[in-house]
């Protein structure tokens, strides 16, 4: 017992933890034992596990320098040099290339009173010197070189700033706002079904003529083009890249000069079925994802024969952006084709764990050959996702253009897909056999699980927290705000072993330090904004580290139904947060009041025993007279329930404040219950009417003039 217990500390894994609602509770030994099974531990003897508890401890030692080294740019350079008594050497050279190809080097002497630290190995004694380095370093990811004469070691240097991007930093001083929207909820009469860019862009010019600074988007990740069912934006298939779904084909240069492509989607049959997805109350993804596909094939046959075939000024900008795209990109085409070929023989595979062996490793032969083989449709990939990324890259020139402040502020999901393109290309970087959820609170009382993977923390520091370093550069590409979704992950992250349900579940712990102080670094390069979605079990240390990095907390009036939240207001929605009525994983505020959530969550067995549900129930009805007192509400006036929590939430001194158009529709239906998958049909349901009538609409017009007349 004692020794799994020794491991399970040296492996990242928490014993306890304190419950949201503030108790601590203690992990179970076979809950622990489960959970380092999944990790990879072999728990079949004490010596083994003895063994692994030896490599843990000492691995760190073994390395002369750790693989990376993250540094604070106001604070000295330290080098950690350990060696073996028996090996050590006492003068090194240094030498440090930095971005931009700068050159900085120097000599070191070790001298006996520079051993702080001499532990004992298995293999001897290491010797333990930290050395400053005399150098002045910019920002940013450098290398360096540490040569002994005979042997050389390389470590990855980030230089950080002391926090993260914020808008006085380019003379934005006032308080900003902007509606959260699902992207894909958009109706149109141009769009097929589905929002997408061109709705996007659209909506830029009447939303700034509002006032409006941002305009925030549900993670807009790269999913599963040949398995469109699955459309969770929080499940991705790939956090690197976007969903190719939100391109508007007709807005493409191919669409103007292919004729079949229009007469394509000029004939009746195609409009027929393109009004019938667009009368749709929830998103018909296959069918949307049909049609796309029809037109798609056409633009990329006119695309080769027009330009690739030519040669094109425009055929090389595409293989100049494949080219610099990287490995990830080809990855994520070749397994989003190869995944719908093995979906169509046989459902079960559509998890690339379940692909034959020959084609689980993307470096295989067997890929290569199948590669060639489907080279077009792989290709068509390829330029859709280069057109999605020309698409978005418009909506940031027009936000810009039209003086948004902040532009998009976008969302990044926790985790990706068990079965993602993202995990088949690098299954070191996650815990294949763990799968990302949530303790019990109040918003899901059995707890959640995801089905999402987290992050390897061993292979993330061997890697120099490349992976976490792309996922963040990815994201800001277009943002001037960026969400990331259950931002305590950075710490720990809740991990079951698959097939378990939430409750299995314990902490891994992750180098959080390292990774807020890389966030900080990009949020200035892309001055992009940094929102953290503290909701949920949140330890003090993640506050602590928020406030330090200046990371914007997230606040939900919904979830601030207290007394004090009322009498403290300024402290409850503080400078230093984004503020909101309500959220994508809650109900809406007319859904709320009519306890339309409460009685889903019964209808689909969502709480774990009668009691929750009651003391449920007794907890809204108190929340409710609360509102009524502190707002002056009158019962049953919708209309004074959505104005009145808007304006007192966006009149607190939160920096940012989003809204739903959800809540100024008064619409009831939520959008996502957090802890279902099948149960309910979350990621789907549209909204109430299309946008261009929503923004002309004059009571919407009036409540975002008023929200704004609240901003100042």
């Amino acid at each position: 017992m004692e020794l799994i217990k020794q491991l399970a500390v040296l492996a990242g894994l928490q014993d306890s933890y304190v419950h949201a609602q503030g108790h601590t509770e203690v992990i179970g030994l076979d809950k622990q034992q489960a959970i380092l099974q999944a990790m990879g531990y072999d728990l079949s003897g004490d010596e083994i596990i003895q063994q692994q508890i030896s490599q843990l401890s000492e691995q760190h030692w073994f390395e002369v320098v750790a693989p990376v080294n993250v540094c604070q740019q106001d604070q000295p350079v330290v080098l950690r040099l350990q060696q073996l008594q028996q090996q050590a050497v006492s003068d090194w050279q240094w030498q440090i290339i930095t971005e931009e190809q700068q050159q900085f080097s120097g000599s070191l002497s070790i001298a006996a009173s520079d051993i702080s630290v001499r532990q004992p190995t298995s293999r001897g004694e290491v010797l333990l010197a930290e050395m400053k380095l005399d150098v002045s370093l910019p920002l940013g990811y450098h290398q360096l070189q540490l040569s002994n004469g005979t042997q050389q070691y390389s470590q990855q240097l980030i230089i950080t700033p002391q926090r993260c991007f914020q808008l006085h930093d380019k003379a934005v001083l006032h308080k900003t706002f902007g509606p959260a929207i699902q992207l894909y909820a958009v109706r149109s009469t141009r769009n097929w079904g589905l929002g997408d860019f061109a709705d996007l862009q659209q909506m830029v010019a009447p939303l700034a003529a509002q006032g409006v600074d941002f305009i925030g988007l549900n993670p807009l990740h790269a999913l599963y083009p040949e398995l469109p069912q699955d459309c969770s934006p929080y499940s991705p298939n790939s956090r690197l890249w976007l969903n190719t779904q939100y391109v508007a084909l007709e807005y493409t240069d191919e669409y103007k000069h292919c004729d079949a492509a229009q007469k394509l989607v000029a004939s009746e049959t195609f409009q027929q079925q393109l009004q019938q997805l667009r009368n749709c109350s929830d998103v018909d993804y296959i069918g949307v994802a049909a049609l796309k596909k029809s037109v798609a094939e056409l633009l990329w046959q006119q695309f080769k024969q027009q330009h690739l075939a030519k040669n094109t000024t425009r055929a090389q900008q595409y293989h100049q952006f494949v080219a610099t795209s990287g490995d990830s990109l080809r990855q994520l085409a070749i397994h989003q084709v190869l995944q719908g070929q093995m979906f169509a023989k046989d459902w079960n595979m559509a998890a690339w764990q379940s692909f034959p062996p020959e084609l689980q490793d993307p470096q295989s032969a067997a890929v290569a050959a199948f590669a060639r083989e489907h080279s077009d449709a792989i290709e068509l990939q390829l330029y859709l996702q280069w057109q999605a990324q020309q698409q978005l890259a418009e909506v940031k020139r027009l936000c810009h253009q039209h003086g948004m402040a902040i532009g998009l502020y976008c969302d990044v999901a926790v985790g990706t897909s068990r079965s993602s393109a993202e995990s088949w290309g690098a299954p070191e970087d996650y815990l294949l056999d763990l799968s990302v959820g949530a303790p019990a609170d109040i918003m899901a009382p059995k707890g959640q699980n995801w089905g999402l993977l987290a992050y390897n923390p061993q292979t993330l520091r061997q890697k120099a927290y490349q992976p976490f370093i792309q996922l963040i550069q990815a994201n800001m590409r277009y943002a001037g705000a960026l969400r990331l979704d259950h931002v305590m992950a950075l710490l720990r992250l809740w991990c079951c072993p698959l097939g378990a349900d939430a409750t299995a579940g314990a902490y891994i712990r992750f180098p959080a330090a390292d990774l807020f102080a890389i966030l900080a670094l990009e949020s200035q390069r892309n001055s992009c904004v940094v929102i953290g979605e503290d909701l949920g079990t949140v330890p003090v240390e993640i506050s602590h580290l928020m406030a330090q990095y200046q990371v914007l907390s997230y606040r939900v009036f919904m979830l601030e139904q207290k007394a004090g939240s009322y009498d403290h207001a300024a402290l409850t929605y503080p400078e230093l947060a984004l503020a909101t009525v309500s959220t994508h994983d809650m109900p809406t505020m007319v859904g709320y009041w009519q306890e339309y959530d409460l009685a889903l969550r019964h209808q689909l067995d969502l709480f774990p025993n009668p009691q929750v549900a009651q003391s449920l129930y007794q907890l809204r009805t108190d929340e409710k007279q609360l509102m009524r007192d502190k707002l002056q509400l009158e019962e049953g006036n919708f209309s004074q329930l959505i104005r009145a929590s808007h304006l007192f939430t966006a009149s607190q001194p939160a920096r940012l404040f989003a809204f739903q158009l959800e809540d100024l529709l008064q619409m009831t239906t939520p959008v996502n219950i957090p802890g279902t998958s099948s149960e309910y049909p979350n990621w789907r349901r549209k909204l109430s009417d299309n946008i261009d009538a929503i923004l002309q609409q004059p009571d919407v017009q009036q409540m975002i003039s008023e929200i704004r007349t609240a901003r100042q």
